[in-house]
């Protein structure tokens, strides 16, 4: 009798297999899964997420930097975006995030430059963790180091990602803005379920930002032989799950924050595996439009199979045989070879007749009657 646990893992086993059988979206996410879990995804995005938690710091440094320079001499702007840091990330991390927001505004300069200086240390580092795993994900393992080649794709693929993420957060807030400026114009914004309106217009909008972001991860930070058309599935995927992670993430930070066991390390600790889950859900993107059939089975270059083997260079074959006859000429050779042989055949075989017969017998033989001077019959 086999064990329970052993009968209710091969009943699971089964229901899934149907399951996957009937419902092929859910077969492509259980695919992806295994491509996941083969590439080592997981590993992938814990050095991910080193650097980018890492990251953060010398961004916000840069951001305040930024802002103190620009809001310099206005204090009510200054202690408003103060504010907004705090309000934005809740408990304790997003005290101390808002103090050094206000320091690095006081001295704009100084915390600017070394905010600059360690955005680029860090932002490499996290491109570079960031490229090799979208390489390993689609072709199976990371191209060749080259340390010059490697920075400036790092570089190019920290610009783009920075480009995308900020058209992403200025649509996403500029035309809610706008949306909500131009309701409140038309004198709409009393009408009852006007906040779905514009909470409908701003998930919109994030969803389109999210996508931009998506494709840039999927087409421009690895080398990707399929072009936008047969990456936007995977991008559009990405951006849905990542707002369903925004959602999950803002629950889950403000959870923590009101706990009080949690108010020494709690924040940091809930940010660093937010940002772990996200940097998972994007290999697990990665995967998911890798696994498409349309991109798994195409006749170019395999994404997470092995390489080809290396072509070998082009060589002139020179045929170093003589020339052949031509067939007429072995035809003729062959009929006369088969003469020759002939006649020499017949030659041999009557002298070995004449030989067999003795020269007595002959004599005393005489004349045969059919042979002339013979007797003839009377």
């Amino acid at each position: 009798m086999s064990d329970p646990i052993s009968r209710a893992v091969g009943a699971a086993r089964g229901l899934l297999r149907r399951q996957r059988d009937r419902r092929p979206w859910l077969d492509h996410l259980v695919h992806a899964g295994g491509h996941y879990n083969r590439v080592q995804g997981d590993l992938l995005a814990s050095g991910v997420t080193y650097y980018v938690f890492l990251a953060l710091f010398p961004v916000l440094l840069l951001v305040a930097a930024i802002a103190g320079l620009v809001l310099r001499g206005n204090p009510l702007l200054e202690d408003q975006l103060v504010s907004g840091i705090r309000d934005a990330v809740p408990g304790s991390t997003g005290r101390q995030l808002a103090e050094q927001a206000g320091s690095a505004i006081d001295r704009a300069t100084t915390f600017g430059l070394i905010g600059l200086a360690g955005f680029f240390l860090v932002g490499l580092g996290a491109m570079d963790k960031l490229r090799v795993g979208m390489d390993v994900v689609w072709r199976g393992r990371p191209d060749p180091p080259d340390f010059l080649s490697d920075r400036l794709k790092d570089l190019g693929g920290l610009f783009g990602l920075g480009a995308a993420a900020a058209i992403s957060i200025g649509l996403t807030t500029g035309a809610t803005a706008a949306s909500s400026a131009l309701l409140d114009l038309l004198g709409l914004d009393e009408v009852p379920g006007y906040f779905l309106l514009t909470g409908g217009v701003a998930i919109a909008l994030a969803l389109v930002g999210d996508t931009l972001v998506f494709l840039w991860l999927l087409k421009g930070v690895p080398e990707n032989p399929f072009g936008v058309r047969r990456l936007l599935p995977g991008a559009v995927f990405g951006a849905v799950g990542l707002e369903l992670l925004k959602l999950a993430g803002t629950w889950y930070l403000s959870l923590i924050g009101d706990n009080v066991t949690a108010q020494t390390l709690g924040g940091f600790v809930g940010l660093i595996v937010w940002i772990n889950v996200v940097v998972r859900f994007a290999f697990y993107t990665a995967s998911w439009t890798a696994t498409i059939p349309a991109i798994e089975h195409a006749h170019t270059l395999v994404p997470h199979g092995p390489a080809g083997p290396t072509p070998l260079p082009e060589v002139a074959l020179v045929d170093e045989r003589p020339a052949r006859p031509s067939a007429v000429r072995v035809a003729l050779g062959l009929l006369g070879v088969g003469a020759v042989l002939g006649a020499a055949g017949t030659r041999l075989l009557s002298r070995r007749r004449r030989a067999a017969v003795p020269d007595g017998a002959a004599a005393d033989a005489g004349p045969h009657p059919d042979r002339p001077g013979g007797p003839r019959p009377g």
